[in-house]
Order: structure tokens, then sequence, then C-alpha cells
């Protein structure tokens, strides 16, 4: 005799992240200012715990620009001391808001002094929230949907000269499609929303000073008036995905995109429940007109088993990486311009040197992380519930990535983020290595890397499939 399928169990929980308003700022390479000067928008972290009784496993949801391998390693091992749950259980994702406090130190001194404590703030925050998941877990149904939403555009443009700037380029490769999960008690009450949707979150750029979630937090809110519940946004394979207007200073502007956005998502997570997927005929009730009235359907899909695959995937580098030594040097040497700049209040050599201290900042991660290396491991995260799987890795791939693993994936609906347990740089396609631009260029992978990565995903995809 079969054995019933378990239900799958889910609850949530949050907690406001808001650092000191003043804390060091956006880390932009054109930005004036190293402190932010108030919080337009609250940041948060939301939880959600997904249980079969045998397998539990964790999202965490956080709107912060990086998790480094470090911190994302420290949040999980706090999560799990906390709980109870194995490391391996537990996915940190970051939203990716570039204007939240810097994630690490590089040519911004001031305010920075308040980013360790924050973080450490920040760990327990998540423990916090996890717990308070996991209280809450009771039974759910699962549905999920798609749609499009078109506030991204493929953002490595070309100048009239041919050379390549982050800006827009309407004829690249683009990934409009949102795609859905919704959780709801069994009374149809809301629990949770999850969200995947492929964009930088650089709405605001440079000449903001306000610390913000952009578009992402905006989408949520609304997603959470109109539904209910808590929504969960987990950063899609955004690596060359821009906003259709971006690097701007008016916090309007990520509220209106992120209300975009975030009507299309309630719009599909409303349907779910109230638009039926079928009927049968029930009776017909005589009135002015005689009247259909119909037992209507709205289709579940399967949420359990529970599974979780944690691992690594090497992926060959590039040559001619970056060395320490040069690498140090050079950022010293624009930093110590800067400090100079600012005493002779030398605007022009400012931005100059705010920008090559960037830059040169980026190459000394790049050569503190991978000088030496001939390959690398891709931290690759899946969590499995029923017929969805949700696959995270700590790169930020191109859009293609994520467009290719959710085509040949053998669930019927399957997430594709970066940002996911930590950061390692950008990894673009083939084809798109040989052009170069910013994001090759600060990046240690070799040409074949995406191609190796995907493969791996689809195998551990159909093993999982397999173990069911």
């Amino acid at each position: 005799m079969s054995s019933q399928p378990q239900p799958l169990l889910a609850g949530t929980g949050r907690r406001c992240t808001n650092p000191p308003p003043n804390i060091a700022h956006g880390g932009w390479g054109a930005q004036k200012h190293e402190q932010a000067e108030g919080i337009d928008m609250d940041l948060w972290v939301t939880a959600l715990a997904l249980s079969d009784n045998t397998t539990t496993a964790l999202f965490l949801d956080i709107d912060i620009q990086i998790l480094t391998n470090q911190v994302a390693d420290r949040i999980r091992a706090t999560v799990s001391q906390a709980t109870g749950l194995p490391v391996q259980n537990i996915r940190a994702s970051a939203t990716h808001t570039h204007s939240g406090p810097v994630p690490y130190k590089s040519w911004i001194e001031k305010g920075f002094e308040m980013v360790e404590p924050w973080f450490e703030n920040l760990y327990r925050w998540c423990a916090e929230a996890a717990v308070e998941a996991i209280a809450n877990l009771q039974e759910v149904t699962v549905r999920s949907g798609r749609g499009e939403c078109h506030i991204n555009v493929n953002r490595r443009a070309t100048s009239p000269k041919g050379d390549l700037f982050l800006g827009k380029n309407r004829s690249g490769p683009c990934d409009h499609e949102v795609v859905v999960v919704k959780l709801d008690e069994l009374d149809s009450t809301p629990v949770a929303t999850l969200v995947n949707y492929a964009c930088h979150p650089t709405i605001m750029g440079p000449p903001n000073r306000l610390i913000t979630p952009d578009y992402p937090g905006a989408m949520k809110r609304v997603v959470e008036e109109a539904v209910g519940g808590h929504c969960l946004f987990l950063q899609g394979a955004a690596g060359d995905q821009g906003p259709v207007q971006g690097f701007q200073g008016d916090p309007k502007l990520y509220r209106k995109l992120g209300a975009v956005l975030g009507h299309e998502v309630a719009k599909i997570a409303l349907g779910l429940n109230h638009v039926p997927s079928g009927e049968s005929f029930k009776e017909i009730i005589p009135s002015g007109a005689p009247l259909g009235m119909y037992n209507e359907q709205f289709a579940t899909i399967a949420g359990t088993p529970v599974q979780v695959l944690d691992c690594e995937v090497p992926v060959p580098l590039r040559e001619g990486l970056p060395e320490k030594k040069p690498a140090t040097e050079k950022l010293q040497f624009w930093k110590d311009k800067l400090t100079a700049a600012r005493a002779r209040n030398d605007e022009p050599a400012i931005t100059e040197a705010i920008y090559m201290a960037r830059r040169a900042d980026i190459q000394l991660r790049m050569a503190d992380d991978f000088g030496g290396k001939t390959n690398a491991g891709v931290r690759t995260h899946i969590i499995r519930f029923g017929d969805i799987a949700f696959v995270g890795c700590n790169i930020e791939p191109f859009c293609e990535i994520g467009m290719y693993v959710k085509k040949h994936s053998p669930f019927p609906i399957t997430f594709m983020s970066g940002y996911t347990n930590g950061r390692m740089a950008y990894m673009a396609t083939a084809e798109e290595w040989p052009k170069g631009g910013y994001e090759v260029e600060n990046s240690p992978f070799g040409q074949s890397a995406a191609e190796s990565l995907q493969r791996e995903i689809i195998q551990s995809l159909h093993s999982l499939v397999e173990k069911k």
C-alpha cells in the first residue's frame, strides 16, 4: 500500500535591518560622498522555512548589495546554531541593492567604523527571522505562475566609438520573465509570495545619498499590500541586466519602477487564487436569464518532497589575473591621490581618484581570491520542493545562463539566481566573453566557465528528480 505524500509546511519571519543613517554608503566610483545622509525606506531580512517533516530548508532574502563568501558563511552558521538546521539547508540571498551600506572596505573611510557593528546585528536579525519562520510552520498549498515585466534591459551598451559601457542595449539579450510561487494556508490565507526577476537594483546611483532597498523593496511592499503575507525577492541572473532608468538620485524613481514590477507580481499571484484554471458544472438557477453555477477549480502543484543540494562546481579561470603586490600599490596610490585632492578641494581630481581607486580595489580583490589558480569552485545551492527548484550561485551570472537553466531544467518551475551564499564575480557567456567590457574585465572566469556551470547545474537538477 503506497504512503500518502507528506504535506508541505511553510512559515515566515522578518526583521528590519536598518544601519545607522550615516554609515559608509554606496561604493560607486563616481559618487562624491562617503556617508549616507538618511534612510528613505527600511531594509529587511525575510525568512521562509519549508518542511516536509523530514527535511527543513530555509531561505533568507536580505536587502544588501553583496554577501561576501565570509559574511554568507557567518550568517548561515549563526542561523544554523539558532535553529538547529544543517548549514547546507540554509540559503542566504542578497537583493543586490546598490544604495545600502558598503559591504567591505575600499576607498571609503568615513562611516566605515559602523559597518562591522551593523554586520554583527545583521547576523542576529537573520537568526531571529529564521527562528520566527520555523515557529510559524503550517501546512500550505502551492501555486505558481509566470508573467513579464519590462523595467529591465541589457546593460552592455556600445558607444559610437565602439567602447562598451553600462547603459541600454535594446537589442541585447534580456530576460523579462517574472516567475512567482505563492504559498497559502489551507483556508487560502496568504503566507508567502516568492519572486524571481533579473535586474540590477541600480536605479539609484552615484547622486543618491540615502539608504534604500531600491526597486526590490518597493516591489515587495506593493505585493504585500495587494496580496497579503510576506514577499521574498530572489534576484535572478542579472549580471548583464540593468534598469530602464538607472544611476539616478531621485528616490521616487525606484519606488515607481518597483511598483511596476510589484503590480505584475500581484496580478500573477492574485490570479492564481481567483482566476479559475477549470470548473465543473453545478446547476442552473432560474432568474431573468438562466444563470449557470460552477464548482471552480484552482490548480495547485506538488510541494513535496523537500530536498537540498549544496556543492561547488569547478570552472576554469582566465589567464593573466591581477597580481596582489602591484594591485595593492595601485590602490594605495589612488587613495593617496584622493586624500590630496580632497585637501585642496580639486573636484576633477577627486572624481578621477575615486573612480580609479574603485577599479583598483576590484583588481586587488581578484588577486586576493584567485591569484595563482587555474580554476575555482562556484557555490551552487539548490532547494527543491515538489515540482519547483530554486537554484542559487555565488556569482553574478549573465541572463543567458539563467534562461538556459530555466529552459533545460527538468522541473516545471525553476528559479535561477545569482547573489546566493556569497559573491565571487561576474560570469559572462562564451559569446559575450570576447567582447570584453566591465563585467568581463573585472571577472576571473574563463570563456568556457558558463558552459561548465550550466552543464553541472542541469545534471544536478536531474539527480534530484531521480531521487524522488
